[in-house]
This record gives C-alpha cells, sequence and structure tokens, in this order.
C-alpha cells in the first residue's frame, strides 16, 4: 500500500505544477491616483493665461505607454521595485471629446515611485507651456489687459472690451460682441498677420462663453489673393469653455501664404439678442 502511494508521487507533482503553470500568481499591482493637474507658467508675459482643459493623462512607465486615462484616473502599474512615471497632458482636439491627443506645448511631468502592491499612491502632475527660449516656439497672446487685437471685417460691430465683472472671465478685461435686433450680424478679424511654417504642430487656444452659436474661420492671403476658409463652428455655453484648435496639416496646403483669424456670428431666425464673450486668445506654434 505504501508502495502504491509512493508510485502515485510523482503524478501529483506533475499535476500541481501543471495547475501552476495554467494558474500563475498574479502580479498585484502599485495605484497611482491622479484627481487632477496644475498647470503653471514659468514667463506669464510669454505664455499668457494658466486656464486649462486637461481632461486625460498619457501615462507612460520606464518608456513604456501604459495608457491614456480620463481624470479622475487610478492608473495599475506593475512593478516590483523603483520605477518612474512620464504623464502628458491630453486634450479634446477642435474641442470634440471623441478626439483626444497629448497636447504639444505643455512639458512632461515626471514622478518616480517605489513598488507598493495593492495600495494607492495619489500624486498631482504640473505641466508647464514650452519655454520660447530656445525658439523653438512661438506664442502669440491677446488677453484684452492692454489693447484689442481685432478690428471689425464685414457686419454691423466688432469685438470691443469689457470690465463688466460678470462678462469677464480673469483679469479685468475680457472682449464682447453683442448682437441685437438692429445689429444682427459681426465678423470680426485680427489685426495681426501670422505666418504659420509648413510640417510644424500648430494649435489655436480660447476661453469663450456665449448664448449664440459663431464660426472660427481664417483668411488666406497668397500673392496678394485672400480667401476666407472655415475652420469650425463653436456652440453656445452657458459656463467659460475653453477649446484647443489643431490646425494639423492645414497650413501646409497654401504655403507660402500669411493668416488672419476671424470669428463670426450672426442672430438665427426668430432670435433677437446674442452676446459671444473671448479671452485668452493664443496661437502657438513650432518653428
Amino acid at each position: 500500500m505504501k508502495l502504491k502511494n509512493l508510485r502515485l508521487l510523482p503524478l501529483l507533482l506533475i499535476a500541481f505544477q501543471a495547475c501552476n503553470m495554467v494558474n500563475p500568481k498574479e502580479t498585484i499591482p502599485t495605484y497611482i491616483q491622479i484627481d487632477s493637474v496644475h498647470l503653471e507658467s514659468t514667463v506669464p508675459a510669454i505664455h499668457g493665461t494658466v486656464s486649462q482643459k486637461i481632461t486625460d493623462v498619457w501615462v507612460y512607465y520606464n518608456r513604456q505607454l501604459l495608457g491614456a486615462y480620463q481624470l479622475p484616473a487610478k492608473v495599475p502599474v506593475i512593478t516590483n521595485g523603483r520605477g518612474e512615471l512620464e504623464i502628458i497632458g491630453g486634450i479634446w482636439d477642435d474641442g470634440l471629446s471623441g478626439v483626444r491627443a497629448k497636447y504639444p506645448f505643455y512639458t512632461v511631468d515626471t514622478f518616480s515611485f517605489d513598488a507598493s502592491p495593492a495600495n494607492i499612491i495619489k500624486y498631482t502632475p504640473t505641466f508647464h507651456y514650452r519655454t520660447a527660449d530656445s525658439e523653438s516656439t512661438n506664442y502669440f497672446v491677446e488677453d484684452f489687459e492692454q489693447g484689442n487685437s481685432f478690428e471689425r471685417l464685414n457686419g454691423d460691430t466688432t469685438f470691443v472690451k469689457t470690465n463688466i465683472p460678470e462678462d469677464v472671465f480673469e483679469g479685468i478685461w475680457s472682449s464682447k460682441l453683442e448682437l441685437s435686433d438692429t445689429v444682427s450680424f459681426g465678423e470680426c478679424i485680427t489685426v495681426q498677420e501670422f505666418t504659420l511654417p509648413a510640417g510644424r504642430m500648430c494649435y489655436l487656444e480660447l476661453n469663450y462663453k456665449s448664448d449664440i452659436p459663431f464660426v472660427l474661420r481664417t483668411q488666406i492671403k497668397k500673392f496678394g489673393v485672400t480667401t476666407n476658409v472655415d475652420l469650425t463652428g463653436i456652440n453656445p455655453t452657458t459656463k467659460w469653455n475653453k477649446i484647443y484648435f489643431n490646425f494639423g496639416g492645414f497650413p501646409n496646403a497654401f504655403q507660402p501664404a500669411t493668416f488672419r483669424f476671424l470669428l463670426d456670428a450672426k442672430l438665427l431666425d426668430g432670435v433677437t439678442h446674442g452676446k459671444i464673450l473671448i479671452d485668452n486668445f493664443k496661437i502657438i506654434n513650432f518653428k
């Protein structure tokens, strides 16, 4: 009887090993909890506002992509020792929630930590605008605190500065375009012409609040001929919102050219009043 049991022992060991191969021991991750992020400006005079609409974080661990996570996020990291996270701020391209992208003009945040399986480590990333001192990035910022970079192109009215508290996003001034039954159309354009290099990333940032829709378009001037092209429509919002518009490869098709930017609004049938407020109009591009 004992001999028979000894003969079964090797078979039992093989079965036990096979079970371990089919059901290997699971590795328990360390969780990094990111509830929110900060944006700071190292040179406010160049970068302007630090208002942001960072909706996601793209997370790398030891240079390997773990994924893109919507905020607030709990990121599982499988590690046994000390490692480093690289965190990139993510935004909605063109204000569309279905088009999520890493924002190229924010710096990358790094965070080193020791593994703590099954535990949660809370962390708040801090991003900055990329500096312009390397001569690699251009910034144009209109915050309306000093002047107004828009003039009337067509229509009945233009953007005018306002310091009425309920119409101001931040600081002392914002800009307003107000329409009525006697002032039903406004098309305003930047005074400045912009050169957007071919093959370089370029974004427009804008804080806005509006009770009517309006259109963002560009006026392209090439060899003395101007052409207006619609870029995107912007829907009404009762609260201040921020949009990041990605030009993508759009400027490439028109080189050499200069670009001015327009905001266009008109009252729809049956509507007798409309107001558009804007602040912190930015054009940022890599040189």
